[in-house]
């Protein structure tokens, strides 16, 4: 398997029928799926090192360097996530007419075949957490639901698939909106959006889980991601300047996350979250547009091996806390010994979690999702007139 990932023919049900392979944006997923593993492990491992009790976000991690900050606010994976969701799709439809039906078989093709499997995963190991209403909720695009199936390890992310369904549900009406108005209109959406969690706060509102957990705090990212993509549809050139571009763009990201924890990161529930979500895309955005330039000049092999990282990144997002939490629970999260319980949580995730967690993905990627990869068919028609 790992050798048809290096050197068969990369990715092949992976790539969109509808615009052109970018094997950067692989190399993004991939990374962006990594970092989440870290993310979990260095808080539950390093939490219990210190606390021995169960997890409490209140003692979040203060970071020492912007480095440490990327994986202690590792969370932001999930953001990268969701711009780039914004990005491919505008990349493949502008200028064209989008044909929903096949938008949305390949959508859920994309996206159900392991959602399900690990649900009934989830069901079978918690037996006692089922309900019909929580099934109903899981299944129809409302698993980050309080009430929605809580199947322990197996449906921990399921939050994130959910937010990035709305995101599908308004998408066409989104696309027909900018081949209308033009990118100004999704701006307009982004300042709507900062205004009405600004009303949420002060009406009091549970700032982190309206801007962390749902739609409201995260249509910015993929709005974002949709600006982005109009940008390098009209715009993109590969070139110094923007592999310059690169450089600024990780500085900006280390730097931006190093002040979030600072202020307190994702541990802090304040007015922070009313433009957070924001701030944070805008900084993966520059990063992204510059990462598309330098990569080129990445070797074959380099590229190669981050492609199949990136081919199984799904995968690897979904299946990464089940390893966590079979480590923890047998308190074999920290068998490799370092004083720092940061440094030591980190250390054994590499070592240990990690190759686990990639032969893990590897497995539920062969085995349930490429299957259905491979039925997915063309849903863009021919060009339209757009405002660009």
């Amino acid at each position: 398997m790992l050798h048809f990932l290096l050197f068969g023919p990369i990715a092949s049900c992976m790539k969109s029928t509808n615009f052109g392979y970018i094997p950067a944006l692989d190399h993004l997923r991939g990374f962006a799926a990594v970092l989440v593993l870290f993310f979990h492990s260095s808080h539950l491992v390093s939490h219990k090192l210190i606390y021995a009790a169960p997890y409490d976000p209140a003692n979040w991690v203060v970071a020492g360097n912007p480095f440490t900050a990327l994986i202690i606010e590792g969370h932001t994976a999930v953001s990268l996530f969701f711009l780039l969701s914004g990005f491919v799709f505008t990349v493949g439809s502008l200028h064209k007419k989008l044909s929903y039906v096949g938008f949305y078989r390949n959508r859920l093709l994309r996206t159900y075949p392991l959602f399900l499997f690990f649900l009934i995963l989830g069901i079978a190991f918690n037996t006692e957490n089922f309900s019909l209403l929580g099934l109903l909720q899981s299944v129809f695009f409302m698993a980050n639901s309080d009430t929605a199936i809580n199947g322990g390890a197996f449906t921990f992310v399921f939050w994130s698939i959910a937010v990035e369904w709305h995101f599908y549900l308004l998408f066409p009406l989104l696309l027909i909106s900018v081949q209308k108005w033009g990118w100004k209109v999704l701006v307009a959406i982004i300042l709507a959006l900062l205004i009405l969690r600004t009303g949420a706060f002060i009406l009091g509102a549970d700032m982190r889980v309206l801007s962390y957990w749902t739609i409201v705090g995260r249509l910015d990212q993929f709005l974002v991601g949709m600006l982005a993509g109009i940008y390098y549809r009209n715009y993109f050139v590969a070139g110094k300047q923007l592999d310059y571009v690169a450089v600024a763009g990780t500085g900006l990201v280390l730097m931006l996350l190093f002040g979030f924890n600072q202020l307190g990161g994702g541990g802090a529930n304040n007015h922070l979250w009313i433009f957070w979500p924001t701030l944070e895309a805008v900084a993966w955005a520059v990063f992204l547009m510059g990462y598309l330039s330098i990569a080129r000049h990445f070797h074959r092999l380099i590229g190669r091996i981050l492609v199949a990282v990136g081919t199984i990144s799904y995968s690897i997002y979904m299946g990464h806390y089940v390893v966590l939490d079979y480590f923890l629970r047998h308190d074999w999260d920290s068998l490799l010994r370092l004083s720092d319980p940061v440094a030591r949580a980190i250390l054994n995730t590499f070592v240990l979690m990690l190759p686990l967690v990639l032969l893990l993905a590897t497995v539920t990627y062969f085995c349930v999702e490429r299957p259905f990869l491979l039925r997915r068919r063309k849903y863009m028609q021919p060009a339209q007139p757009s405002a660009q």
